[in-house]
């Protein structure tokens, strides 16, 4: 019996799935709240927790800092973050990278860019 390769998404296909993940993200930590040293530093920074999303989190992992990703604000701006709470609390990157982000709606051979995708689900949960 011959061995098929799996058969590659289509490009819907992939967008969808990564804006799945994107809202499963988002739901999750507007569901269980985000650790609270992030939450604390961020509503010193100006972020309604209540109409942001986390797109993505890690949490200690080795080599990391120990709280790490990207959110994006309720004024639709995209921040990197890393904060390191090994002793005393240090926010090591706190950046503005909208500016990076693709919002294509219509990008050669992807599809929707990850911008654009993390707009529409910070839409549909804020709706």
């Amino acid at each position: 019996m011959e061995k098929r390769e799996p058969r590659q998404s289509n490009v819907q296909q992939q967008n969808a799935h990564a804006e799945r993940s994107l809202r499963a993200e988002a739901s999750y930590w507007r569901r269980h709240g985000v650790p609270p040293i992030l939450a604390r530093l961020g509503a010193e920074r100006g972020i309604q927790w209540d109409r942001s999303i986390v797109i993505e989190l890690g949490v200690d992992f080795p080599g990391m800092p120990s709280i790490f990703g990207e959110l994006v604000t309720q004024d639709h701006r995209f921040m990197a973050f890393e904060i390191d709470t090994t002793g005393e609390v240090r926010v090591e990157q706190w950046e503005d990278v909208t500016s990076v982000q693709n919002f294509n709606e219509h990008n050669r051979g992807i599809g929707v860019g990850r911008g654009a995708l993390a707009l529409r689900v910070l839409r549909e949960l804020n709706a």
